[in-house]
């Protein structure tokens, strides 16, 4: 594949660390493109330089020095991978990126799976059989420079992309547009520059520079007065949702709240040799059966293999002390990687079924204990998602409950009419919750301090 990577220049009289700066991105960039590699300038005027050649820059700096001068506004480059399907043997200028049309400048990592059909559709010729070419003459053809038109033309793209783009026409700007191909952005106010590449490493910042990662399916337009216009690629508007539900009062609370909201919801509950195992699944069932709303149930020996946790069936004993305060406080119970599992498969069927996000009881309670229960651990799954799922299949993660701790969580669970009655909590599986382990404890005290009886059964 390739790097991309520009930079739109706020000072032009820093022109020459600027250079020097673009100079050592190109070279550590090299990691994700050896075959190749060019730079355009466009001056104020809408004239451009440029220099491209074949093997790495690290080898053949001196071309790149002299290429800014104090008229330079843009810059667009591109370190290149050539991939199989678009090997040719005898390379000229114009198989190099970036390409150029009679406006604009584009350079891009990825592949355009349909260029041949879309030369044929928008009736244009590239000089190259490279997939990348075929998207300035386009562009020069029916692009007005409005990042809403260009929406519609990059909808007709099958494949990957992370495009960065020049005009000619306003050199005052720069665009980027991307599917779930990276591009990272950093300004750096001494220099007066703003970069773009498809790695933040390559910026090569200090802690204080400001470096931020673009959302993945978005185009965003940055001017030289700072303002940047952003709009999402995806117009997708979230209806299904699959929420991960273990049958107890964080989950059922969530799960009644996205319904109570409007969303389309189903269950999805995992069966995996805890302890609770049995009861956890006839909890789910009965709060399904509640809900009206349907219930995904899936079985795995896979903790079994990975073992290491008391929760399980004959993994030792719940840790009991201080009359559950112990078990509230600390993770002893923890299961490796498990909600990170849980999401993973729920992911996976969301993309399958059509499902618009995932959810579960996260919250901001057991947080204090379980870094898989950390607000950050979702968001930054979230994150994840668009690369983790097919293009155009973007899965919104939610927390519904995520910034709430428990006695919040009964609260909410009481004012929207959970179930609660028909939840399950304890890590035991006896006949009635334990009321000494950790979420005993936790659910006891949160219906105390909202001067609630627990509708539930406790040994002792």
């Amino acid at each position: 594949m390739c790097s991309v990577t520009g930079v739109l220049i706020i000072k032009p009289e820093n022109y020459e660390k600027i250079e020097k700066k673009l100079i050592q991105i190109l070279k550590r960039a090299e990691d994700r493109g050896r075959d190749s590699f060019g730079v355009i300038v466009i001056e104020k005027d809408g004239s451009v330089r440029k220099v491209k050649a074949l093997g790495r820059p690290s080898t053949q700096e001196e071309k790149l020095y002299g290429i800014l001068d104090e008229n330079s506004k843009v810059i667009i480059a591109n370190n290149r991978a050539e991939p199989t399907t678009e090997y040719v043997r005898q390379k000229t200028e114009e198989d190099i990126q970036p390409f150029e049309g009679e406006r604009y400048i584009v350079t891009h990592n990825g592949i355009i799976a349909n260029d041949l059909e879309l030369e044929k559709k928008y009736n244009v010729i590239r000089r190259t059989k490279i997939d990348s070419a075929v998207v300035p003459p386009i562009l020069d053809k029916y692009w007005n420079g409005e990042i809403e038109q260009l929406k519609k033309i990059l909808n007709d793209i099958k494949g990957s992309f992370a495009f960065i783009i020049g005009d000619k026409k306003r050199p005052n700007r720069i665009y980027i547009a991307q599917n779930f191909k990276p591009v990272y952005m950093m300004y750096d106010r001494e220099l007066g520059a703003i970069f773009f590449t498809s790695l933040d490493d390559y910026f090569d910042a200090s802690a204080f520079d400001s470096v931020t990662k673009l959302d993945p399916y978005s185009i965003v337009e940055v001017n030289d007065n700072l303002e940047i216009r952003k709009i999402q690629l995806l117009d997708k508007k979230i209806k299904k949702v699959l929420v991960i539900a273990s049958g107890g009062l964080d989950s059922t609370v969530a799960a009644t709240y996205l319904l109570r909201q409007g969303y389309e919801i189903t269950l999805l509950h995992f069966n995996y040799h805890h302890k609770a195992e049995e009861r956890e699944r006839e909890a789910v069932k009965k709060i399904a059966e509640y809900l009206q709303v349907p219930l995904i149930e899936i079985d795995t020996d896979l903790f079994k293999i990975i073992g290491h946790t008391t929760l399980l069936k004959g993994g030792g004993e719940i840790v009991k002390d201080r009359l559950g305060e112990e078990g509230a406080e600390f993770a002893h119970e923890w299961v490796p990687a498990r909600n990170l599992i849980f999401y993973s498969v729920a992911l996976a069927l969301a993309e399958a079924y059509g499902y618009d996000a995932i959810a579960s009881g996260i919250n901001l309670e057991e947080a204090g204990a379980y870094p898989d229960n950390e607000m950050e651990f979702v968001r930054l799954f979230a994150k994840l998602s668009p690369y983790a799922t097919g293009p155009n299949k973007k899965v919104e993660v939610m927390m519904p409950v995520g910034n709430l701790v428990k006695h919040e969580i009964v609260k909410l669970g009481v004012e929207i009419g959970a179930p609660l009655h028909l939840t399950w909590s304890c890590y035991e599986g006896g006949q009635k919750h334990c009321g000494k382990c950790g979420p005993c404890y936790m659910r006891k005290m949160a219906f105390r301090i909202n001067g609630l009886n627990d509708p539930v059964e406790y040994e002792n």
